[in-house]
């Protein structure tokens, strides 16, 4: 007999997982847990602390270029504000090196400062709902809806595009909105790549 429940109970938890990591590994959260150097030049595990005896147990890191509850510097939290119903959990804004111009006639050219940004949303509407919010808010910020790559065990996914022209030439901003329904609730991550405010 087949356990058709078990099976989608499984693909939904491994979904959840890789959502869950990709969230963490965008927003730059470390487990604390990078092995330690000691004084005799080995490194060596740390040892675990108990909150009784030794103090409060050692939080996770993040990068400097996330914020965990709140939009990071240098996101631009214009672009995508809050949803209805939503509650931010976590934001990248990470500056990218400019591209290296051609040389020729537009070598004095300066490339257009882009950021590489990542928006971790909750929220308890229905994943179709959720997307549709993503993209009423693109769309009024000049994106246009377009395929989006593979899904990779996502409920919903979509993607994004606004190119616009400027001085240097062609300006492409893109980003990728999946949703994954968790059962609960559903996480949204909004990543991508845009114009730096």
């Amino acid at each position: 007999m087949c356990d058709v429940p078990h099976l989608a109970t499984a693909r939904r938890a491994t979904a959840l997982a890789a959502a869950v990591g990709l969230a963490l590994a965008a927003a730059g959260c470390g487990g604390g847990t990078e092995p330690t150097a000691s004084p005799g030049g080995t490194s060596s595990s740390p040892e675990p602390h108990s909150a009784v005896s030794d103090g409060p147990t050692e939080l996770p890191t993040f990068d400097p270029s996330s914020a965990v509850g709140t939009y990071a510097e240098g996101f631009p939290a214009g672009l995508f504000p809050l949803p209805k119903g939503a509650t931010l959990l976590a934001s990248s804004a990470q500056p990218l090196a400019p591209p290296k111009s051609s040389k020729g006639k537009d070598s004095k050219a300066k490339g257009v400062p882009m950021t590489q940004v990542t928006l971790n949303l909750a929220s308890s509407l229905p994943a179709k709902q959720v997307v549709e919010q993503a993209k009423r808010i693109l769309v009024g910020q000049g994106f246009e809806q377009i395929e989006a790559p593979e899904s990779s065990g996502m409920t919903e996914q979509t993607a994004f595009l606004r190119v616009t022209s400027g001085k240097t030439g062609e300006i492409q901003e893109s980003l990728v909105v999946g949703v994954l329904d968790d059962g609960d609730r559903r996480l949204a991550s909004i990543s991508g790549t845009v114009r730096t405010p």
